[in-house]
């Protein structure tokens, strides 16, 4: 017969509540980006925390070298690509409870990096996001979510939305 020891295991210390006081919540408009803000909210209204409320939309006119003549005006569609942002932003926000400190920031550039670089200029404790399930095709070329989770410097919690059964 063996006796069970008191000691711990390794890592079997007790566990305690995470806090947060400034998260970084990365949207897209999807249902994973979705339950990502809820989550912000919940952490939010329990911590008294700060959110910032960030979308990345692509450099149009960075990108548009490649396009080579008689393609689309790069000016015009940052354009449209910013105010789509700053719309999906704004909708964020007046959903938030009035208690709950909000700033927004839209960034230009490739998603992931972009989303890295706010967290190191900011002192963030954490990114929420949500993973929009590409299927194969992320998993060939890699996704957002996954490139955060590589190279994000804080902890980062990805929200996946359970899949509509009817779709």
């Amino acid at each position: 017969m063996s006796e069970e020891s008191s000691t711990p295991e390794p890592g079997g210390l007790p566990l305690g509540e995470l806090r947060f006081n400034r998260l970084l919540v990365a949207i897209d408009g999807s249902g994973s980006g979705e339950l990502a803000l809820a989550a912000a909210v919940t952490a939010a209204r329990r911590d008294n925390s700060a959110l910032t409320l960030m979308t990345v939309v692509p450099d149009m006119v960075g990108e548009s070298a490649r396009w080579g003549p008689g393609g689309p005006d790069p000016v015009s569609l940052q354009g449209d690509a910013d105010e789509e942002a700053a719309a999906t932003l704004r909708a964020a926000v007046d959903r938030f409870p009035p208690d709950i400190a909000v700033t927004t920031v839209v960034r230009r550039g490739r998603a992931g990096p972009e989303i890295i670089a706010q967290a190191r200029e900011h002192d963030y404790d954490a990114i929420l996001l949500g993973a929009r399930g590409l299927g194969r095709v992320a998993a060939l070329i890699g996704s957002v979510s996954s490139y955060v989770v590589r190279h994000a410097q804080v902890a980062v919690f990805v929200a996946h939305a359970p899949r509509d059964e009817d779709a």
